[in-house]
């Protein structure tokens, strides 16, 4: 009895050993929610300032993927006012990227953004990437940084805003 259950769990053990598997992730969103941006003090009224504010993601959030091959795509980022913010009509622009600050290799851009004199007020930045951009490369990276680098008439005062990565890929081991 023992000799056949020693087998049957060898047996097992050699099956899901030599397995393999793949799935498609189609919409997966990542929020950083109250991300502080520190206020810059106005030197001179009017002119416009810039600002970047990071967010990291460490291992413990993506383990998951850790000896997998994956591929993931950034779709959509959106931007959204959140503590005293009612809008986010004062951004001129935004530069988004994503890097491995451990890596000598470059930040891989993911969003540029322009605000468009003639848009409506909004508490949101919503920005749809016509071609997804691949960022498989620094996704399971012990720690990978995103960065925003804002432009225009920024408070004085640090302010938060909520930042969502729109993404999808396919993960495979």
């Amino acid at each position: 009895m023992k000799l056949r259950l020693i087998f049957a769990v060898s047996v097992l053990a050699a099956l899901f050993g030599a397995c393999s598997f793949e799935a498609d992730l189609p919409d997966v969103q990542i929020t950083q929610r109250g991300l502080i941006v520190p206020g810059v003090p106005q030197t001179t009224l009017g002119s416009p300032s810039s600002t970047p504010s990071f967010f990291p993601l460490s291992s413990s959030d993506v383990a998951w993927a850790k000896g997998m091959k994956t591929e993931v795509l950034v779709h959509r980022v959106q931007i959204v006012a959140s503590g005293s913010l009612s809008t986010l009509d004062f951004i001129d622009c935004v530069h988004v990227t994503v890097a491995v600050p451990a890596s000598s290799e470059g930040a891989i851009p993911i969003m540029d953004y322009e605000r468009n004199e003639e848009a409506p007020s909004s508490s949101v930045i919503d920005v749809n990437i016509p071609a997804p951009v691949d960022i498989a490369t620094v996704w399971s990276a012990d720690k990978t940084v995103i960065e925003l680098q804002m432009a225009g008439q920024l408070p004085e005062q640090d302010w938060t805003v909520d930042v969502t990565l729109n993404l999808s890929g396919k993960i495979s081991y």
